[in-house]
């Protein structure tokens, strides 16, 4: 399992360092205009978004073929996508958390509501996009997973939306929708264990 997540993480250090820059420039300058909190949603979702890049990235270079002749179960492999999307998010909220927390302080306006808010938000649209996105590009071709990765988002922040109609106290239901995004986010895992491992790798 080390030895996959390594993988992934030479295929996207790079970029990585790419969209941390990107992030730092544009998320700071957004976090003045609007809500500083702003920077958790952005850096939880970049960096989310990132570790399903590497599932096509696999596809094009024929290491997913490879991987066949190789001692690596196909489980380990689907579970170190599951647990890259999982780790690379939390990165992205501490990240957005912590700056979050600097601007504040020295707009001299930090807000623990407003923080508690936006890191549900967070967690939330980052399971609930996950649970969708990387099936979908496992199981699609890139196309078609890119699209389903471009709506996985606006599909999560309407479910958010949505409860916040429907809830009078926003707390109350955006941890509502972080654990149904954590229960859809396992639910996900456990299903693509049984089911996308057994397909023919392409």
């Amino acid at each position: 399992m080390k030895g996959l997540l390594l993988k992934d993480y030479y295929l996207i250090r790079s970029v990585l360092y790419v969209i941390l820059a990107v992030f730092a420039v544009v998320g700071i300058g957004m976090s003045f205009l609007t809500s500083t909190w702003v920077l958790t949603v952005l850096a939880t979702v970049m960096l989310g978004m990132i570790s399903v890049t590497t599932i096509n990235m696999d596809k094009n270079s024929g290491w997913r073929k490879v991987s066949l002749v190789l001692p690596v179960p196909r489980k380990a492999i689907l579970d170190s996508k599951y647990i890259l999307y999982a780790s690379l998010s939390g990165a992205g909220l501490l990240l957005g958390i912590i700056l979050s927390v600097v601007v504040s302080i020295c707009k001299g306006s930090l807000d623990l509501y407003s923080m508690a808010l936006f890191a549900s938000i967070s967690i939330a649209m980052a399971l609930l996009s996950g649970s969708m996105t990387i099936p979908l590009t496992f199981l699609f071709s890139e196309d078609k997973s890119m699209l389903g990765l471009i709506a996985a988002y606006p599909l999560s922040a309407a479910v958010f939306a949505g409860a916040a109609l429907l809830m009078d106290n926003r707390i109350a239901a955006c941890g509502l929708v972080a654990a149904a995004g954590a229960a859809l986010y396992i639910l996900s895992w456990v299903l693509s264990r049984k089911h996308i491992v057994k397909r023919d790798i392409r």
